[in-house]
């Protein structure tokens, strides 16, 4: 698990085994970018559910394929719960990229953050984040 900024931390794919120790560290709320059977044998998303209701965390399925277009509410659902968690939030994929990715996209429009913030917030926790500098200058106010 990586801190990427405040109270938001990424990471990549998680297995049964985690999820106590999410919940010890205080974890609230995980966001799960990964769509189910990316990999063989990676947990489903049903199953997740499972394990972070059943430790009081709430859990949300937002999956962005890679290589293809994201959904058209994946970053505004991202941010709204981002917005409403209350306490630390994980979000998730296969290395934490797409994750980082998606949160900067809902990030930056708003003023929030700035391109320069999101990169080095990411860089800082192992994402190469600054891949996308184009994309997220794109979605900058004014831009």
């Amino acid at each position: 698990m990586k801190h990427l900024f405040d109270n938001i931390f990424v990471c990549g794919q998680l297995n049964e085994a985690d999820f106590k120790g999410l919940k010890e560290s205080g974890i609230t709320t995980i966001i799960n970018n990964r769509p189910d059977d990316e990999e063989p044998g990676q947990l489903n998303s049903e199953r997740a559910a499972q394990l972070a209701q059943g430790l009081d965390m709430a859990y949300h399925y937002l999956p962005m394929v890679n290589g293809q277009a994201m959904p058209d509410n994946l970053i505004n659902d991202f941010k709204s719960i981002i917005d409403q968690a209350e306490g630390n939030i994980l979000a998730h994929c296969r290395s934490g990229m797409r994750s980082s990715f998606i949160w900067a996209l809902g990030q930056i429009p708003t003023g929030a953050i700035s391109v320069d913030q999101a990169i080095d917030s990411a860089v800082a926790a192992g994402i190469p984040l600054n891949n996308a500098r184009a994309v997220l200058e794109s979605v900058q106010p004014n831009s």
